[in-house]
């Protein structure tokens, strides 16, 4: 029994010996570290015996002799050859600096000789603002140069290509000892002095106040003003058969009374006047029975060129107290836009006198009393030929008179000054130049209490409201101010 136990034993140490050595056996390295280790050790061998003659891979592990590595790692595969240490000349950095034009040279002679050669370095020119910039890019493969190696090179190529422009720029300012002019941006359409201030500084955050556009829209409306279509001739009414002026002066002031009663916008009202007067400057052949009618159609195309709720045609027809039909306002209205050419929207002085009193950094009082000195124009026919503008800033050199703004500052302004720089640079017109309207624009005031007996005062009575500060009764109006505008010469 226990000799049986024993051959079980051996015969199962004996299976167990078997089992070891055939797992043993299956267990292989992987080929790749075979045969990288393999290499490791054969070039080892190699270098250590100093490279001898029929010394090979075979000869340092013939029994891994069939065993092909992963990677390849260019060693010789052929019997019987040396393999030594293959040396290459390491790049220095003075051999990697060469200037641009060394390496060009290289690459066109290594072109012609190797056409199946790539080429090693490559050369790119550019034009930065007149200097010329050279770009050397080497190829990793052929220069075995880094990312870094090679940004390094670019810097210095350009550092040496700015320096020598620097310098031939100087010789160049040191020969012809011409200073060199700085560029300025303007922001504005025109060019602004030093001396004047900019008053769209503050306006550009505002897409309203269209302060890129703010100075070519009023160049613009100077010239559109002055072209014969909309520009009012002296005596205007001369031919006429039946209209006097003094008609037209009741015509006015009945128009600006109806225009208070709607409630209507203040452009309205003058462009009510502009469509008038253009009317009978262009038709002399006017009744005198229609002329009421001619106002009235003006009034309702201005309403509706320039209010947002415009008044129905029977509101006009009522106003005329049934004077005038529907139907009658609709022919006219055809006929005075057949005889303006459709041009309607001419330039107006509340136009001019908002952009005139933000450069004068007017007052309330101040603008309220160029709107009244402009509505009293408007009646008066010696100066309904004066261009918008004109009476505009006539209007606002009066009411700087009058009241004069200690407060403004600015680049251009003083506190003695009324018409000063920036207020002649932006309406156009200097103090000679408003002399014979300012002068004619006084007489007007002074002739309000005349007018008033001929019954002629819905100015009058319309700004002597608290609403429009009372202007109209300002003793200022009539008293020695007024008669030194007239009499004597109009101080700066």
């Amino acid at each position: 029994m226990s000799r049986i136990m024993r051959i079980d034993e051996n015969h199962a140490a004996s299976h167990q010996n078997e089992g070891l050595k055939k797992v043993a056996a299956t267990r292989r390295p992987v080929l790749g570290e075979l045969g990288n280790r393999v290499l490791r050790h054969g070039s080892q061998d190699l270098l250590v015996k100093g490279g001898e003659k029929g010394s090979s891979l075979k000869a340092a592990n013939p029994t891994l002799k069939n065993i092909k590595p992963r990677v390849d790692t260019r060693w010789k595969k052929t019997e019987n050859v040396a393999v030594g240490a293959v040396t290459k000349k390491p790049i220095t950095r003075s051999d990697a600096s060469k200037t641009v034009a060394d390496v060009k040279h290289v690459v066109i002679t290594g072109a012609k000789t190797q056409s199946t050669a790539q080429e090693a370095v490559k050369v790119q020119v550019q034009l930065n603002k007149g200097n010329e910039v050279k770009h050397v890019g080497l190829k990793r493969e052929e220069s075995q140069l880094s990312l870094r190696s090679l940004a390094k090179q670019n810097r210095k190529g350009q550092q040496k290509t700015s320096c020598s422009s620097a310098s031939s720029t100087e010789d160049i300012a040191q020969s012809s000892n011409v200073p060199a002019k700085t560029e300025r941006l303007d922001t504005h359409s025109q060019k602004l002095l030093e001396s004047i201030e900019n008053i769209d500084i503050n306006d550009a955050a505002n897409p309203i106040l269209l302060s890129e556009y703010v100075n070519d829209i009023y160049n613009y409306l100077n010239r559109l003003e002055s072209t014969p279509g909309y520009a009012l001739q002296e005596n205007f009414l001369d031919g006429q058969k039946e209209v006097t002026h003094k008609m037209r002066t009741i015509l006015i002031d009945w128009i600006n009374e109806v225009h208070h009663q709607f409630k209507l916008d203040i452009d309205t009202y003058h462009m009510t006047v502009s469509l008038i007067d253009r009317y009978l400057q262009k038709v002399k052949t006017v009744p005198k029975r229609q002329l009421q009618l001619v106002g009235v159609t003006a009034m309702f195309i201005a309403s509706k060129y320039e209010e947002l709720f415009p008044p129905e045609i029977h509101d006009f027809v009522f106003i005329t107290d049934d004077t005038y039909q529907k139907q009658q306002i609709l022919d006219m209205e055809k006929e005075i836009v057949k005889q303006l050419d459709f041009n309607l929207g001419k330039p107006l002085p509340t136009h001019f006198l908002r952009r005139f009193s933000k450069a004068a950094k007017a007052s309330d009082i101040n603008h309220v009393l160029a709107k009244y000195l402009i509505e009293l124009a408007s009646v008066d026919y010696s100066t309904a030929h004066y261009k918008p503008s004109e009476i505009a800033a006539a209007a606002l050199y009066i009411s700087l008179y009058l009241f004069p703004v200690s407060s403004r500052g600015g680049n251009g302004s003083s506190s003695g000054k009324i018409w000063n720089r920036t207020v002649e640079h932006y309406t156009h017109f200097s103090v000679q130049d408003l002399t014979p309207i300012v002068r004619r624009l006084a007489s007007v005031v002074k002739l309000v209490p005349r007018m008033m007996e001929k019954k002629v005062k819905s100015m009058w009575l319309k700004y002597s409201s608290s609403k429009l500060q009372c202007i109209s009764t300002h003793p200022k109006l009539k008293g020695v101010e007024m008669d030194a505008l007239i009499e004597r010469d109009l101080p700066q």
